[in-house]
């Protein structure tokens, strides 16, 4: 893991704990010096200085407590080979199969590489709205690959899924971009054409050749909901595909905790507050939200909590089935695991 490893999150200054990584640099006025530097180590007094300055919210990183699945490195890359995947379908309205394979494989080969009972996951931030769709498309492939494994799918189908989730949005590339990224709520009129991504992202699979049925589901229905309030087709229940539940979940908690022109980002544990929410409205899958919440924990990483010991601390990592019992970092530094303390809980979460 690299000096410069770790998880980007946007927080709420109340919940900033020593050891965090300020991710902004700071300043009152033009005229004045930063008060807190990018890149700088947060303490006790530093995180006061931000608070009587009026600072809200800071982009902050937390260090994780042990390698993630894939590193950030990696996930530039493959966003970077994405991004131009969907510049060659912009201009051919065609994808390159073996490409989006070799992507896949390689994300399904460092997930089962990496898969343990600890999962530590790093999630970029991007820098605009369409640096979001390339980012997007990599977080919901390795979420999804993930949830895969954790629900036991053999590996060849945890790379189709792949395949399709890496791709689910590549639709968008014919929605008018001053449509798609318009800073700001959407007409109904504007919203029924972004809706149709879906159905241009299967136009342009099967253009590609791309004809496995398994793989196009997760492209064309990742948008339904089990109680048909979704779309294009407005599938229930069983007629909407494994893979289409899969991605529709990753894909939900992506786009939630990400920043966009015309919303502020979620806090992880909102995001899957949230997710539950809708599980238990019968509008997405319990048992793939099961395998989510197992790998992301209910408190997810950057999530700040305090413990029945009155101690605040900030979840470092998360130890499958032990989703209320999180790796966390303690004001001193100190790094707990909670599933291994008899007598230590989170009684609340602070973000």
């Amino acid at each position: 893991m690299t000096q410069t490893e770790g998880q980007l999150i946007w927080k709420v200054v109340d919940s900033l704990l020593p050891g965090d990584i300020c991710m902004e640099t700071i300043k009152l006025s033009k005229e004045q010096p930063p008060v807190i530097k990018m890149g700088e180590m947060l303490d006790s007094e530093k995180i006061e200085i931000l608070k009587k300055s009026n600072v809200r919210y800071l982009w902050v990183k937390i260090p994780p407590a042990i390698p993630p699945v894939i590193e950030s490195q990696k996930i530039d890359k493959i966003k970077e080979d994405i991004k131009d995947i969907f510049k060659t379908a912009g201009e051919k309205m065609t994808i390159n199969k073996k490409n989006i394979e070799n992507l896949s494989q390689e994300i399904v080969n460092n997930v089962v590489k990496n898969f343990s009972d600890k999962i530590s996951l790093i999630f970029l931030i991007q820098e605009n709205d369409e640096e979001y769709t390339y980012v997007h498309e990599v977080h919901v492939g390795i979420i999804s690959s993930l949830v895969a494994m954790e629900m036991g799918l053999k590996i060849s189908d945890i790379a189709r899924l792949t395949f399709s989730a890496i791709i689910h949005d590549v639709g968008k590339i014919m929605v008018p971009k001053d449509i798609l990224y318009a800073p700001r709520r959407l007409t109904q009129n504007e919203f029924e054409v972004v809706k149709r991504h879906v159905e241009f992202g299967e136009r342009i699979c099967k253009l590609s050749k791309v004809e496995d049925e398994f793989v196009l589901s997760g492209v064309k229905d990742h948008h339904e909901k089990l109680d048909g309030t979704g779309y294009l087709r407005g599938l229930k229940s069983d007629n909407i595909s494994l893979p289409a539940r899969i991605i529709a979940i990753a894909d939900i908690y992506d786009a939630l905790i990400s920043n966009r022109s015309y919303k502020a980002p979620w806090s992880p544990y909102k995001a899957i507050s949230e997710l539950i929410r809708m599980a238990s409205m019968g509008k997405l899958d319990k048992k793939v939200l099961s395998a989510f919440i197992s790998i992301l924990g209910l408190y997810p990483i950057g999530t700040t909590v305090l413990l029945n010991s009155s101690e605040k601390a900030v979840v470092v990592a998360n130890t499958k089935d032990h989703i209320t019992q999180p790796v966390v970092r303690l004001q001193d530094g100190s790094v707990v695991d909670i599933s291994k303390e008899k007598n230590l809980r989170v009684i609340q979460v602070l973000d």
